[in-house]
């Protein structure tokens, strides 16, 4: 019988190999659950908070060398059963704490005390950071900036609706840019600024391990609308993650932070770790909020219009005060609600559970901008032995949301650009119509119905050796519509001239999958006078399928009518499918100095469905070093005032992969003069193309002073060559417009700050005092051989 290690698999089995080794390298051994607790005993005790004595939710307390572990409740209170007799270690960590340790001798069938005081840090060296590697790194180790959010004390602090809200201001780094501030927007993000010129600047996401579905600016597209084309493109996906279900947030920033996640990594990581179950009793939680949404003083902040009259007077004139004064005011105090209930526990010291469900109903400041959604989730962890533990992670988003009418056409437009002298009488003064038209005859609307599903195996055959298998899907189906409705008698007047009085409708239908297969192995070992090695490899698959539908018709013969099929002129099809690969495979290198002194290399080697004919493979490298010097012997009483200090270094490479189908040529269908079918040129495609490859150096340090003011900086320079550009095509070529090349490039540098003051911590009340400056400037350096190359462009 073949072992693992005895030959190389080929591609097409990897994980098949991948599977047997996780599962059959050890044999798992039998147990019973009622004679391992009859010769086991029981640690019991509470974690607080060593300056204010208050209670730290959410710590995690484990055995060390064992899967035994628990979670702290509501008065930091926490309870691990089956611990085997003799002197054991417990760890305690919490992010925004120093981690901490205590021997305990536990005697069979007795419950032993074991109480922690945790010294509050902004920045824990003893923090597990995930990284792509097995088991993730210890934050000493890193020589990249990584940002740690934890959501379950930011939601503590802020009552934030989303998770939109949680990133703003709490990323370092991330510029957060609202789409809108309707119900159903979502932001754009960008780490760094932006490095492309033509494809997306947004960073991949990962939920558990598993990649999702980032999409922005999605909705209802493409209807012809009464005012040009009606689209309502400003739903996010990130929105659709409950952040109250979410522990924390890890932000790996650019690429020297990326490097190991490959092809669509230049843009930064965003890894999103959900909540886990922890062994005891069944814990409860259950929240209610109630809120508000309201434009704050419509009459001062939109302005007053002025236009000169016939006789040269300025007149001024603001719609909005027009129209409350005559008792149709157009923007109303909207109210938001959630409620969630939730439970985490285990049936056995095996099997943990967390399982949540939260619903959300919303209304906006105008009455067709409404939404309501319902998330859950259940987390599951099955740990039959020391060596292996199984988790499963899934989610479930279904949500309604009425997007209102795009800046263009609605209301603010109207009310922005309108005057009684510019538009008449007819429309009170407004743009086009007066804001009842808009409000009341069109609805984009967005009906998502998602799922998101891993299983990961934690693997531990040897006290040197850990394996990861991780397998997992996205899927989202969204229905868009972008609707207006036939118009009744009292609004048609204001449509006649536009020609939009019997309505039309453009209905989206997309589905899309992301698929993510990852193993990753690492081997820990200590060569000796002080160091350490950690050799990681791993394999990685990604695999996207994007459908597409859209259908659309216009004249509904009388009201109520909304459905494309109850349309009286034909209708419009249009279908598309994207089908996108990346698998990837890399290694990495790490040594270890006294626990204090690090140093890693890596080299990921990619290859994508997008890329040319001509061109297969690419590799990203990846060198960092990192020296805890607060730990020198030279260092010394300088600790009691600089308690920690990190340098840290690193030079890394990431790519982002060319559209789907921009390298091939393509035909479209066309019909022949005799009615027959036929085809005709499309794109020219480019055999040679390959991905944008960005580039980036960064030198930072961390530190505490005084255990009260934590402080963090990066300096960061970023390159990205081969950016993709449309060049024209020559015409006599057969393929009229233009094709992909490699031939832009462009480069962003700036620094990150990030300061934390612990100013006052007491039972019953805190101060703390948060704040982030960054800079980041993006520069155009070449256009290549396009017109106007060699100018450069500056954005600060």
């Amino acid at each position: 019988m073949k072992t693992c290690g005895q030959r190389t698999p080929s591609p097409s089995s990897w994980w098949r190999v991948a599977l047997l080794c996780l599962v059959g390298a050890t044999s798992l051994p039998a147990f019973s659950t009622a004679s391992a607790q009859a010769a086991s005993g029981t640690i019991a005790g509470r974690v607080t908070d060593e300056r204010s004595g208050v209670p730290v939710v959410g710590s995690v307390i484990t055995v060390n060398g064992t899967r035994l572990g628990a979670t702290t409740d509501g008065d930091g209170r926490y309870r691990i059963q089956g611990v085997a007799p003799g002197t054991q270690l417990l760890v305690a960590r919490r992010i925004g704490y120093v981690a901490d340790s205590l021997s305990v001798n536990v005697s069979a069938n007795q419950e032993v005390r074991a109480d922690f005081k945790l010294l509050s840090a902004a920045f824990s060296l003893e923090q597990i950071v995930v990284t792509g590697t097995p088991g993730g790194e210890q934050r000493r180790s890193l020589g990249n900036a990584v940002g740690t959010i934890d959501v379950t004390t930011a939601l503590e602090k802020s009552a934030a609706p989303n998770l939109t809200s949680i990133l703003s201001s709490r990323a370092n780094g991330a510029i957060i840019t609202p789409g809108s501030g309707r119900l159903g927007a979502g932001p754009t993000i960008q780490i760094r600024g932006r490095s492309s010129l033509s494809l997306s600047s947004e960073p991949i996401i990962y939920v558990d391990g598993v990649r999702v579905n980032n999409a922005v600016n999605q909705g209802p597209t493409g209807a012809a609308g009464a005012f040009g084309a009606q689209n309502s493109q400003v739903s996010s996906r990130l929105n659709d993650i409950n952040p109250d279900d979410i522990a924390s947030i890890e932000i790996i920033r650019g690429p020297a932070a990326a490097t190991i996640y490959g092809t669509e990594a230049a843009n930064g990581v965003i890894q999103i770790i959900t909540k886990k179950g922890a062994g005891g009793a069944a814990r409860w939680t259950a929240s209610v909020g109630q809120g508000i949404q309201s434009f704050r003083d419509p009459e001062g902040r939109i302005p007053t219009n002025y236009f000169r009259n016939g006789a040269g007077e300025v007149v001024g004139w603001n719609g909005y005060q027009q129209e409350a004064d005559s008792g149709r005011a157009y923007f109303h105090t909207g109210n938001t609600q959630s409620y969630n209930l939730g439970v985490s526990g285990g049936l056995t010291d095996q099997f943990t559970y967390y399982v949540s469900g939260t619903y959300d109903r919303e209304k906006g400041i105008e009455p067709n901008n409404f939404g309501r959604s319902f998330s859950g989730r259940a987390n599951l962890a099955f740990t039959p032995s020391d060596k292996l533990d199984i988790q499963s992670n899934m989610g479930y988003v279904r949500s309604s949301t009425h997007l209102g009418v795009d800046a263009g056409l609605g209301t603010m437009y109207n009310t922005l650009y309108g005057h009684p002298l510019a538009f008449g009488t007819a429309t009170r003064g407004f743009a086009l119509t007066p804001p009842e038209v808009t409000q009341r005859l069109f609805d984009n609307s967005s009906d998502i119905n998602r799922f998101t599903g891993g299983i990961t195996a934690n693997h531990r055959p040897s006290d040197w050796f850990t394996q990861r298998l991780t397998v997992g899907i996205d899927f989202t189906a969204d229905d868009s519509r972008a609707l207006e409705r036939f118009a009744p008698p009292d609004l048609a007047p204001y449509l006649v001239g536009l020609g939009a009085t019997r309505g039309r409708i453009y209905q989206n239908l997309r589905n899309n999958s992301y698929i993510t297969g990852d193993y990753a192995a690492t081997g820990k070992i200590d060569v000796g006078a002080g160091i350490s090695s950690s050799s990681s490899v791993g394999v990685n698959f990604i695999k996207k399928y994007l459908n597409t539908s859209g259908l659309g018709a216009v004249g509904f013969p009388a009201p109520g009518l909304e459905t494309v099929s109850s349309a009286t002129d034909p209708p419009s099809v249009s279908q598309s499918q994207i089908i996108n690969t990346t698998l990837g495979v890399w290694g990495q290198q790490q040594f270890g100095w006294n626990d204090r002194r690090f140093i890693t290399a890596a080299l990921r080697v990619d290859n994508n469905s997008a890329f040319g004919n001509d061109f297969q493979w690419v590799s990203y490298p990846k060198l960092s070093a990192s020296w805890v010097l607060s730990e020198e012997p030279f260092w010394g009483d300088l600790s009691q005032t600089v308690n920690s200090l990190k340098l840290r270094t690193a030079y890394g490479q990431s790519g982002q992969q060319p559209d789907a189908f921009a390298a091939l040529r393509t035909f479209v269908a066309a019909g022949r003069g005799n009615g027959a079918a036929g085809v005709t040129p499309g794109s020219f495609g480019n055999d040679a193309l390959r991905p944008e490859r960005g580039t980036e150096f960064e030198v930072g340090f961390e530190t505490e002073i005084l255990h009260r003011l934590s402080f963090d900086f990066t300096y960061f320079n970023k390159r990205t060559r081969d950016a993709i550009l449309l060049q024209p095509t020559a015409p006599s070529g057969g393929f009229p417009g233009s094709r992909p090349v490699n031939i832009g490039e462009t480069k962003n540098h700036g620094m990150e700050m990030q300061a934390n003051l612990q100013v006052l911590a007491r039972e019953n009340v805190a101060w703390e005092l948060t704040g982030q400056v960054a800079t980041n400037k993006d520069e155009v350096v070449s256009l290549g051989d396009l017109p106007f190359a060699g100018t450069t462009f500056r954005r600060s």
